[in-house]
């Protein structure tokens, strides 16, 4: 960093310590796992809805013929009471499934949803899984009996087919023996080491104040989960809610972590377990250590192009198409680590044939991550923050995609990047648009429509749709307002704009051109990925981001034509 002579003067002559605004920024960085383990015998991967009957990132790996291996044929015991966390689970005579929070081992018995043929079981609190001697597994949330047994894995025509006759669990691993007696162990299918989910986060900080960023390999969350991480990491750090914001990557080849009511039942809610165990300690985790593990550093910011995405609304054209990809450099001051945040905006969606479309996978972010790493000259920590990727699509394969991005990020990393300097302030502010919901009658309607149409995929979700609204209709809790959260931090000269929803591309222009010629980033999916947030011509056409998602994600009513006028007035007239 230069300092110019008068500084340098005023030093020698008063002994004063002086401090450049660029000097004082100080920052902390931190990478956990998020990739699922133990803790859940089988994920439903988020994004996709079709398979219908579901993507579960499980297989079956064969471990040798049971009755030829006593110590495995000692471990398969008969099906009796089984107890854990003070719950105690059966199958009575009669072949029904029972579970019992009294204690007593005679009373207080309580049936669960029945499964047709049920033969075995074993749990993993608060889940039962069962199987019936086909080649489906099944889940049970003892918390949720009305939701009844959902799919947890199936034979799917990629993985190993295997007729479950008995389940049993040993070392924390799913384990089945099919009818010819051979076993089977039951792992999740991950991807290469690039490939690998993490939360990571940056704190950077100048005088009194600090912001937090944290990049998570998830398809998306809902407001109520952020706000509860948020308010752990604030209890834990004292930083405000407000300046800490949270992007999701949207990868689709991730276990889903929000709930999608209209889904198929096995997508509808998230595993308890990888979220209370894994998830939500990771953010925390990652948040608290950044926060907390501060040094002196120094910040810059540069823009390059990608070509990795095209418009997938706009055949023969890539555009519109926001290709900027913009690069925030913290580097401490004895230049022997770094943080790399990119943010560029592209769906992370492809990579779907054969064994791929069901394995655990951060895509092509995570491919991008790992060549940076592996290219920079001082040993860094690069993060991947999603921009507005809601009509954006990949133009390649993930391992291309990554690669592609990754020589983006270096050129920008090996030109002359702008140093910043000066404040950090930070602003939340959310844009209300009310709701327009079908009546009682009309949705009595719709849904008599769909489910005449039969059992297909959008049918279904149809129905399931209706029947939530119906239920908002019927409980008085219709909601008003489609919140839409902006949040805003200010990092020198560096402005970075964080949008809830699926943000398209075009906000991402409009909202530059309030600061023409400044160094504006936006960001989609952050803090909340509750529905697509699209512009008029996607409305009018009635293509999937103005129409159709919003049946998948559950909101009452479509967006107005002139929602992309409204958010722009919004952040202009705020001064952001």
């Amino acid at each position: 960093m230069r300092i110019n002579l008068f500084l340098l003067v005023l030093t020698f002559l008063t002994g004063m310590e002086v401090c450049t605004a660029q000097g004082n920024f100080r920052a902390g960085m931190s990478s956990v796992s998020i990739e699922p383990g133990d803790e859940s015998f089988s994920v439903a991967l988020a994004g996709y809805a079709g398979p219908w009957v579901g993507r579960f990132a499980v297989q079956w790996n064969p471990e040798g013929v049971l009755s030829s291996n006593p110590r495995l044929a000692r471990q398969v015991k008969r099906q009796g009471i089984v107890k854990e966390e003070g719950v105690q689970y059966r199958l009575s005579q009669q072949g029904l499934f029972e579970y019992n929070r009294t204690g007593s081992r005679r009373e207080g018995w309580e049936q669960a949803p029945s499964l047709k043929g049920l033969k075995s079981f074993v749990v993993q609190h608060p889940y039962v899984y069962g199987c019936n001697g086909t080649d489906t597994l099944y889940k049970f949330h003892i918390d949720n009996p009305r939701n009844g047994w959902n799919r947890a894995l199936y034979f799917n025509g990629v993985i190993r087919k295997v007729n479950i006759q008995h389940l049993y669990t040993h070392n924390r691993k799913l384990f089945a023996v099919n009818e010819s007696d051979s076993l089977f162990s039951a792992p999740l299918i991950h991807g290469q080491k690039e490939e690998h989910s993490y939360a990571r986060a940056v704190a950077i900080q100048n005088g009194d104040a600090k912001v937090l960023i944290i990049c998570m390999d998830l398809c998306g969350f809902n407001s109520d989960m952020i706000d509860n991480v948020k308010a752990s990491i604030s209890g834990k750090t004292g930083l405000p809610a407000e300046a800490i914001l949270i992007n999701a990557s949207h990868t689709h080849f991730v276990p889903g972590t929000q709930r999608w009511i209209p889904w198929a039942p096995h997508n509808r809610y998230p595993d308890v377990n990888y979220m209370e165990k894994v998830v939500k300690p990771a953010m925390i985790k990652a948040g608290v250590e950044a926060s907390s593990k501060l040094f002196p550093v120094r910040l810059s910011f540069g823009r390059g192009t990608t070509t990795i995405g095209a418009n997938r609304r706009n055949p023969g054209s890539t555009e519109p198409y926001d290709n900027a990809v913009d690069v925030l450099r913290i580097v401490s001051t004895d230049e022997k680590k770094q943080a790399v945040l990119v943010l560029t905006g592209c769906h992370p969606v492809f990579g779907t044939k054969g064994i791929r479309h069901f394995t655990i996978s951060s895509n092509y972010p995570g491919f991008m991550r790992s060549a940076v790493e592996k290219n920079a000259a001082t040993p860094t920590m690069a993060l991947f923050m999603q921009g507005c990727a809601g009509d954006i699509n990949p133009v390649d394969e993930p391992e291309v995609s990554g690669a592609k991005l990754a020589g983006d990020v270096m050129k920008v990393l090996n030109t002359s990047m702008t140093e910043l300097s000066g404040g950090i302030d930070f602003k939340m502010d959310s844009l209300l648009i009310p709701t327009n919901p079908m009546s009682i009658s009309e949705l009595e309607e719709f849904r008599a429509k769909n489910v005449a149409l039969g059992p297909e995929m959008e049918p279904e979700r149809d129905v399931a749709w209706a029947d939530l609204m119906l239920s908002y209709h019927r409980d008085n809790k219709m909601p008003k307002y489609m919140p839409i959260y902006i949040q805003t931090l200010n990092i020198g000269q560096w402005k970075l704009i964080g949008m809830s929803r699926e943000v398209v591309t075009e906000y991402s222009l409009a909202i530059k051109k309030i600061w023409p010629g400044k160094m504006v980033s936006v960001a989609g999916y952050c803090n909340d990925v509750s529905s697509y947030l699209p512009v008029a011509r996607h409305i009018r056409a009635k293509v999937y981001e103005g129409e159709g998602s919003y049946f998948w994600y559950g909101m009452p009513s479509p967006f107005p034509l002139d929602i992309l006028d409204r958010v722009v007035n919004r952040i202009q007239s705020k001064a952001y």
